[in-house]
């Protein structure tokens, strides 16, 4: 036994004793293994693939949400990125998928309330980090270019740290910019071009966000596939029309019946302001069931819910959020996450 327990500690020490002199080794290499797995994470292979992929960087409305970051759609296809609204939390969403955001070719803004231009800074910022090599087109309504010249002011000094820091070699100083391109307002429920480049083609149409003075939806195409994004807006005949026969409708949604609910029982704990505004909330979005009946009139595949409100904490209010859609539409309904992808093969 004796010998036993003195053959035991000799293998211990014997262990230890090369764990310890291996261990400068071992960790260089583990260091180098994730360094070479940070490096290279990004999936670049979606840019060329000739599918029109999209991803869900953003399913929450303005209020906070643990689970969701403010609003936020990426579209990956032609050799580019776009990004449709940019909510606080989504640049985080963005870069946790992996997206190449180096090749960040425009910013699509819906309107301007704050949870939909929040992360706009960051979205321009770290894309020229990431290696962005143009200035980033940026576009919207009437009064983008005064959001868009507020954040090259708050950014500033950031910029010419880095270029100082790095050489303008590295971090050139004109890649940094954005631009403003002020969209005009489509008539009634026409929609007007926006841009197309190598056969990715965006155009916009306006919907009905009242008192939001103007607020626009989006129309994006590639070889035969179409995803419409509805902005926030009522049930609008403007969405119905431009997503007629779309693969992909991404709608706003918000449940009047929970929001009327939460309204009531503010309003029976003394607190006037808070059912005032939880009450007000709804007058101006579109609820579930409504978007499943324009996404059946407009006959499109597949209905994705976002800008979700309010916020559904479990499995019993994802349930009651959707409660009813079914009946609206036959098609495909999917109660938008963070994260979710989705990838239409080209039909030409």
């Amino acid at each position: 036994m004796k010998r036993l327990i003195v053959a035991g500690l000799a293998l211990l020490l014997l262990i230890g004793t090369t764990g310890y002199v291996l261990r400068g080794p071992l960790i260089d290499a583990v260091v180098a293994q994730r360094s070479a797995a940070t490096l290279t994470r990004v999936d670049r292979s979606t840019l060329t693939d000739g599918h029109l992929h999209v991803w869900l960087c953003g399913t929450a409305a303005a209020l906070p949400d643990p689970d969701r970051a403010g609003p936020c759609t990426a579209i990956v296809a032609g050799g580019q990125l776009v990004l449709i609204d940019a909510g606080p939390g989504s640049w985080r969403v963005v870069d946790g998928l992996n997206l190449p955001v180096a090749a960040l070719s425009a910013v699509l803004i819906t309107h301007l309330h704050s949870d939909h231009i929040g992360e706009l800074g960051e979205a321009i910022q770290q894309s020229w980090i990431a290696g962005r090599s143009e200035p980033l087109p940026v576009y919207g309504p009437p009064g983008i270019d005064h959001v868009v010249n507020g954040f090259a002011q708050a950014y500033g000094a950031d910029v010419g740290y880095r270029v100082t820091h790095h050489d303008d070699a590295y971090m050139p100083h004109a890649a940094a910019a954005a631009t403003a391109n002020v969209l005009p307002l489509p008539v009634g429920t026409d929609r007007s071009p926006v841009f197309e480049r190598d056969g990715l083609s965006v155009s916009v149409f306006r919907v009905d966000h009242a008192p939001v003075d103007v607020a626009y939806g989006y129309r994006i195409e590639y070889r035969g596939r179409v995803v419409v994004v509805s902005g926030d807006t009522k049930p609008s005949a403007s969405v119905r029309r431009n997503a007629q026969g779309a693969d992909l409708l991404l709608h706003e949604a918000l449940d009047t019946r929970l929001t009327e609910r939460a309204s009531e029982q503010a309003t029976s704990l003394g607190m006037s302001r808070v059912a005032k505004l939880a009450l007000d909330v709804g007058n101006y979005h579109t609820t579930p069931i409504q978007a499943a009946q324009i996404a059946a009139d407009a006959g499109v595949q597949t209905l994705v819910l976002t800008h979700v409100f309010p916020p559904l904490p479990n499995a019993v209010a994802r349930r009651l959020f959707m409660a009813g859609t079914a009946e609206m539409f036959a098609g495909e309904r999917v109660l938008g996450e963070d994260g979710m992808r989705f990838d239409l093969a080209p039909l030409r």
